[in-house]
């Protein structure tokens, strides 16, 4: 890899821009070079808006060999079709969250990757944040004691994904825990390893019976205990992302636990009792956290939070939520 790492992005839409282009400018070491979409003409102006140097299709970027890695900033019903041919054409990857769209498609990117002797990674950026950094060393900490019960509510309010929007399209793997529940079971195995899916109901879209609009699910950690997890396109005005956990000592809330950079805060409580109280670095943002965490493993070859093989756990829980409310994995 060269002394930069040379990042080239498949998709134009506002993703690449938000969680790319504006953060690789903060982070020492990164440098976006190029972008690429299905329609050239759609790369060519973004990459005059942003200031890119390289624009054209998506192949015009598989084939630069002055990219090290693509980010696929395309629905994730693409991902394993672009994150392959990018592998195979010595590029390090990058897929935006989910990895895929079901546990065998995820299994492919993670078993190219190995094969090809490349990197592949799922953009789960809030990991990288100090303060979710901060929430698992709490919840492992034991300051809670025992844990009873879970409770994460992942909801977008109901004015924000409108008709048309991709994540109400059946064709491109769309619905709600695809989403954001996918961000609910990586936040559940990473504080408590692999949960089991005990039962799962789902509301459908009465445009596209294959896109649920809101799906409960229950799903039991490894001690037992219950994790109630909601994933909605249907939540109130103000929406939802958070964590609630009740211990048998204390009791702890966090909010904003997708994007901590949009104020999150952490609570802990026993009775009347503030045991702790923590909130988000201001300024911190998670993007920029998970560029310079991809410089420095792919720098030294160490593990990754992000990586593909370990990605595929999460899909494969996402595949069972879906099915135990009687849907089809995407």
């Amino acid at each position: 890899m060269a002394s930069e790492l040379r990042i080239g992005i498949l998709g134009a839409g506002g993703i690449a821009e938000r969680a790319m282009v504006e953060p690789a400018r903060e982070v020492e070491g990164v440098r976006v070079v190029a972008i690429g979409a299905r329609d050239p003409e759609r790369a060519r102006a973004f990459a005059e808006r942003v200031d890119l140097p390289k624009h054209g299709g998506y192949e015009t970027i598989l084939s630069d060999p002055d990219i090290d890695l693509v980010y696929l900033a395309l629905p994730p019903i693409t991902h394993a079709e672009w994150g392959i041919r990018a592998l195979r054409a010595g590029k390090h990857v990058l897929c935006e969250k989910p990895l895929s769209v079901n546990g065998a498609t995820a299994s492919a990117i993670a078993e190219a990757a190995a094969a090809t002797g490349r990197r592949a990674f799922v953009g789960f950026h809030y990991r990288l944040h100090g303060f979710t950094r901060r929430l698992l060393e709490v919840i492992g900490s034991g300051v809670l004691g025992d844990i009873e019960r879970v409770d994460v509510d992942f909801s977008i309010p109901h004015f924000v994904v409108k008709p048309g929007n991709i994540r109400l399209d059946g064709d491109l793997g769309g619905g709600a825990v695809m989403d954001v529940g996918c961000y609910a079971v990586d936040l559940i195995r990473a504080a408590w390893g692999e949960p089991v899916v005990a039962s799962a109901a789902a509301v459908l879209s009465d445009d596209d019976p294959r896109i649920d609009l809101q799906t409960d699910a229950i799903l039991r950690l490894p001690s037992g205990a219950p994790a109630h997890v909601r994933s909605s396109f249907i939540g109130d005005d103000q929406g939802a992302m958070s964590l609630r956990i009740q211990g048998s000592d204390a009791r702890l809330e966090a909010t904003s636990v997708i994007v901590p950079q949009w104020g999150a805060t952490l609570r802990v409580s026993a009775g009347d009792e503030v045991v702790l109280e923590d909130k988000a670095a201001e300024g911190e943002n998670s993007y920029a956290r998970q560029l310079e965490h991809l410089v420095a493993v792919l720098a030294d070859g160490s593990p990754s939070i992000l990586d593909a093989e370990r990605g595929v756990g999460t899909m494969r829980v996402v595949d069972d939520i879906y099915r135990a409310a009687g849907l089809e994995p995407r």
